[in-house]
């Protein structure tokens, strides 16, 4: 069975209005016998994204060190235009 936590964390937001931890999703999916423990450790969509940093990996012999930090606020990096243009008022209004 495949499933992907963020889109289900994201229906049962859309559906409740609570955004439940990833924990708690899983043991509500075991716990209703949606899935076993097994089949959400064999899963790599059954866990947290934890960036891309385990793709890139730290050489002594060439002293790169490519982990990637991800700003909590991405816009915050924009100028000020940019920043208004992408308000997120004006999307709703769409």
């Amino acid at each position: 069975m495949s499933l992907n936590l963020y889109y289900i964390r994201a229906a049962i937001e859309a559906r409740t209005g609570q955004r439940l931890s990833f924990d708690k999703i899983k043991q509500y999916l075991v716990e209703e016998q949606l899935i076993t423990e097994q089949e959400i450790k064999a899963n790599p969509m059954a866990h947290e994204f934890a960036g891309y940093g385990r793709y890139y990996f730290y050489t002594p012999e060439t002293k790169n060190d490519f982990t990637v930090a991800v700003p909590n606020d991405p816009k915050s990096y924009l100028n000020r235009d940019a920043r208004e243009y992408f308000v997120e008022e004006e999307f709703d209004e769409i």
